[in-house]
Parts: structure tokens; sequence; C-alpha cells
């Protein structure tokens, strides 16, 4: 069965450049991503082609590595900020169709640029600010999980998609599905075991990042969930700042999205102007606050939760349900 790739991106089997596998992150992050099950085929790091990094051939651009192996088909990018809109335009062109931005503080700018130059191609990209993509069919970009030990342990197959604008709410909401017999507040008050050893599981989990012009959207990750025939639910972490959940909810409202879906909502205090801990969820405008974005969501029906850990009895609900 093929996973979230396919729906995203059209990717059916990742075949994977990584640009900055030559540096401590790149280096590290790759090796975690190898053993994940992640195909890396090649790196790229301007200035040091004909190297190998853990036995993977290092080029000096991505058009460079296409050419030496055309299956390419996803990069994900551990290099600066100030660099990642030269490094994923040099992947778009070569005509890689999945890409991952892990940096923090790409600017602004950078970011309606390369969104607007992606849109004109036959590519999409997941960031920037994330931790990146998992797949329990065996594949991860970026750096969830810490250790592919404990990655492989603490993601189980199953029937929940996780969405996040956070990256640690990414890792939290993934590996708590997976956890048996876990503990939490159940719908009828109580505290306990929410079930036993048959824990929900995991598809995918798609950080979209917490920048303020992401690429892969938090609807656009819905719609790939949508289509993904091993999720039943979605488990999602929304935020202030950004329509990201407006739109979701409008998808919901118009039958777009129909599988069921649980928010835990963060930021009820935030105020105006002010950027909680993401440059994406400081408030613009009035429909980018707290209680405009829960108004959307309970308007289109979607359950949502004021604390992480009732994510959990509120999807399990949902999949007996559904």
């Amino acid at each position: 069965m093929a996973g979230i790739l396919k729906y995203l991106a059209g990717v059916e089997t990742p075949k994977t450049l990584v640009f900055g596998i030559t540096g401590k992150q790149g280096r590290s992050k790759s090796r975690l991503m190898r053993k994940f099950g992640t195909e890396i085929i090649a790196g790229c790091t301007p200035g040091k082609g004909g190297q190998e990094v853990d036995g993977v051939p290092v080029f000096d651009s991505a058009a460079e590595a296409v050419n030496a192996f055309p299956q390419l088909n996803s990069a994900v990018l551990f290099v600066p900020a100030g660099a990642v809109r030269k490094a994923a335009i040099d992947a778009v062109d070569a005509g890689l169709k999945f890409l991952v931005l892990t940096a923090d503080g790409v600017p602004t700018q950078d970011e309606i640029v390369l969104k607007e130059y992606v849109s004109t191609n036959d590519s999409v990209y997941l960031g920037p600010n994330t931790v990146g993509l998992l797949d329990t069919e065996g594949y991860l970009f970026g750096l969830i999980g810490g250790s592919a030990t404990w990655a492989r342990k603490n993601y189980r197959p199953g029937k929940v998609g996780v969405i996040s604008r956070s990256g640690g709410l990414s890792q939290l909401l993934g590996a708590f599905h997976c956890r048996p017999n876990l503990p939490g507040p159940r719908a009828d008050g109580s505290y306990g075991p929410l079930w036993g050893e048959d824990y929900p599981g995991l598809s995918a989990v798609v950080c979209v990042g917490g920048d303020p012009v992401p690429g892969i959207s938090m609807l656009d990750a819905a719609t790939a969930f949508e289509k993904d025939p091993r999720t039943e639910v979605m488990a999602v972490y929304g935020e202030t700042g950004t329509t990201q959940e407006n739109d979701l909810a409008e998808a919901v409202m118009n039958g777009g999205i129909t599988k069921p879906i649980v928010v835990f909502l963060g930021g009820k205090f935030t105020k105006a102007g002010v950027s909680q801990s993401h440059a994406g969820a400081m408030i613009r405008n009035e429909n980018e606050t707290w209680k405009a974005k829960q108004k959307a969501l309970l308007d289109a029906g979607i359950t949502v939760v004021e604390r992480p850990d009732a994510v959990f009895s509120a999807v399990l609900g949902k999949l007996k349900k559904s």
C-alpha cells in the first residue's frame, strides 16, 4: 500500500536527495532517516561534489544528482535559513516532486517567492520550520523520533492521521496514539486507561510547520488523509495566526473533507500582534484569533478540545463511530 506521499505529491516510493548531507545535522539526520527506512540515494552540497557520506554520493547541485540518478523524486533540505530559497528552487528545477524544508527563520519574502515559484511547477514542499513527515509504511523526512529505534518503537501502523503546526505536538500526538494502555481524561470526566493493548496507531504524521507562509497547508494535508484508505480519523494541532484552520473548517462545511477530525486548538490567550512561539501564530486580523477559529471549526461540526491529552479520548470516540 502506498503511503501518504501518494496523495500529497503523487510519489509512490520516495527516492531521496539530501541537501546539506555533509553538514553535522544533515549527516546525523540522514542516518536516522535511512535507519527508519527512507531510501537516500544521493546528497547535495555545493563545492563538495565527488565526496561520499556513509556511502552516499554527493553532488554540487540537484541537477547533477538527478542526471546521475533519474529515479530521484524527493528531497529534504538541511541547509541554513538564508540558503533555503536557492536550494529549493534548485530542487524544483531538477524535477523533484516533494521537498521538506526543515530550517527555522526563513525570511517571509523568500517563502512568498518560493510558494509562487512552486505553484507554476509540478512540485510541493513541506515547511519551512518543520520537523517533517513520518509514514508508518516505512519512510521519514526530517527530525521526527530522535532515533530510528525510538521512532520504530513508538510510531506504529494504524488508523490516525496527524496534522500539526508544531514540531513537539506532531511527535506527541503521533507517538501517544501508539502507546498501549494510554491513560488520559475520558469523555465521562474520569481519568484512566483509554484503551488496552489495542491502540489506534498511525497512518502518518505531517508537520506543516510554524511559519506564516507554509508550503503544504493543513487543508492540503487533510485532503491527502481524506484519500488515504488507512486513515479513519485525523488528529490536528492548530493555533492562532494564518487562516489554515478556517480553510479546513470551510472544506468540511462544504463536504470536501468527510472523515472525522479532532482539533486541539492552542493560543486561547494570545493577544494580537504577539507571536506565540511560532512566527505563523501571530494574530493579524480577527479571523486569525482563537475565538474565530474555534467558532469556524465548531460550526463545521469538528470536535475541538482545549488540552492536548483530551485529543486521545476524542479520537477514540470517533473511531468507535467510524
